[in-house]
């Protein structure tokens, strides 16, 4: 984080920077590990520029993932925000939470918000979410693609056993990336993975919360897994096998830092890579599609995107009939400013 650029930020004598807080209703409610959210909160970090752009950092900590609380990032930027001037120490020793220091990173680099062209060689792949009849319905509406993400351990084992057949039984090559976000049991994921055919399963991402039960399965069926809560910790990737791929979440991680390190340990195994969201507002959505463009031209890496929560958030928010930036101003008019 460059030091020069937070203190002119934080500066009270900066009028240009404004905060807002936002609410977008989902279309149907989610459960994010036990919590039911029927609406996606967080706040714009916004700044006009001298010469009318606009900057924009989004704060949207996940419950039931991110450590911190929306309050929390509240309070601590409502405070940077009237302080009258912080000096360069100051600064070196403020402790960012993971979700501000995702905005800060966006704002002071101005990553674009408007649509990120998309790179030939980018895989994204589609998010399936809902019950049995919508999974089907909109896999089927997709044109049955080869490759994709699939919501785990949110019904009854044999129900999603049954599921994921039903959707091999739609396309015999399909490959399909499964994420229990750490909620089965030992006993529910072996119950699982034995169950399908292991050429259909491309990985599972954080099947429990053990990651040594989970390598150890993994290996038994010869099966792979996929690490995302895991790398929320600062952790050392394993080397084992069974680890396929990284699914870097870059708003719930923060550290620009962190990621690029990732990105190379990624390089350095020889792991697949995927830049993915964590139901952020189609504002912040498309600042990881920028982001992931920069990172593959950077480190010069293969990654494939797990962007597709737009579609989540209810017509009114997906299908707003304007250019980007009075669609931005759309959204700042609508949402609460705090300061």
């Amino acid at each position: 984080m460059k030091i020069g650029k937070l203190k002119q930020l934080f500066n009270r004598t900066n009028r240009s920077l404004s905060l807002y807080r936002f609410s977008l209703p989902f279309e149907q409610a989610i459960n994010f590990k036990g919590q039911r959210l029927t609406q996606r909160q967080g706040l714009w970090l916004v700044q006009r520029t001298a010469d009318k752009n606009i900057r924009i950092g989004e704060v949207a900590p996940l419950p039931g993932f991110s450590h911190e609380t929306l309050e929390e990032c509240t309070t601590s930027l409502l405070s940077l925000l009237n302080t009258t001037s912080i000096n360069q120490h100051q600064v070196e020793l403020l402790s960012f939470f993971p979700s501000i220091q995702f905005a800060l990173h966006c704002l002071l680099q101005a990553t674009p918000y408007t649509t990120a062209e998309h790179h030939s060689t980018t895989q994204s792949v589609p998010l399936l979410q809902g019950d049995p009849t919508q999974i089907i319905q909109r896999y089927q509406s997709l044109n049955q693609p080869d490759i994709i993400k699939l919501k785990v351990a949110r019904l009854a084992v044999k129900t999603e056993v049954k599921l994921v057949k039903q959707l091999i039984k739609l396309n015999p090559i399909l490959r399909v990336r499964l994420d229990a976000n750490q909620q089965w049991t030992t006993q529910q994921y072996s119950e699982f993975i034995s169950s399908i055919d292991k050429q259909h399963i491309d990985y599972i991402e954080e099947p429990t919360n053990s990651m040594a039960n989970n390598m150890a399965i993994a290996q038994q069926y010869d099966s792979h897994l996929a690490l995302d809560e895991s790398l929320l910790k600062t952790i050392k990737i394993p080397t084992e096998n069974c680890i396929k791929a990284l699914v870097i979440k870059p708003s719930l991680i923060g550290d620009p830092q962190r990621i690029s390190h990732l990105l190379t340990q990624a390089q350095q195994q020889k792991l697949q890579i995927s830049i993915s969201s964590s139901f952020e507002s189609p504002i912040a959505l498309n600042q990881l599609h920028h982001l992931a463009n920069h990172w593959q031209q950077d480190k010069q890496v293969k990654l494939s995107l797990g962007l597709d929560t737009r579609q989540a958030f209810t017509l009114k928010i997906r299908d707003r009939k304007l250019d980007e930036v009075s669609q931005l101003e759309s959204y700042l008019k609508e949402a609460e400013q705090l300061c």
